[in-house]
C-alpha cells in the first residue's frame, strides 16, 4: 500500500473517530440514549451505495448505537 493511501486511510480513521464522538455527544445531550429507530436505520442503509457490505453498515450502527447509550449511561451516574 502506497504511503498517500495510507495517510488517506489514518485521515479518515481520525474523521470517523471525531463524527462518533459528535453522535456520542448529540446523543448525551437528547439524554434519550434509544437506537436508531429501524425505519430510520432502513433509510441510510437504503440510501448507502458504495463498496461497504450493507450487513457490515448495519453492524457498525449497532454497535455505534450500543456506545451512545452507554456514554448517555455514563452521564446519568
Amino acid at each position: 500500500m502506497s504511503l498517500t493511501l495510507r495517510h488517506q486511510l489514518t485521515a479518515l480513521d481520525r474523521a470517523l473517530a471525531h463524527l462518533l464522538d459528535e453522535r456520542a455527544r448529540l446523543s448525551r445531550e437528547l439524554a434519550c440514549g434509544a437506537p436508531l429507530p429501524a425505519p430510520a436505520l432502513e433509510d441510510v442503509l437504503a440510501r448507502t451505495e458504495g463498496d461497504f457490505p450493507a450487513p457490515a453498515l448495519e453492524r457498525v450502527f449497532e454497535v455505534v448505537d450500543e456506545g451512545c447509550r452507554r456514554a448517555t449511561e455514563e452521564l446519568s451516574r
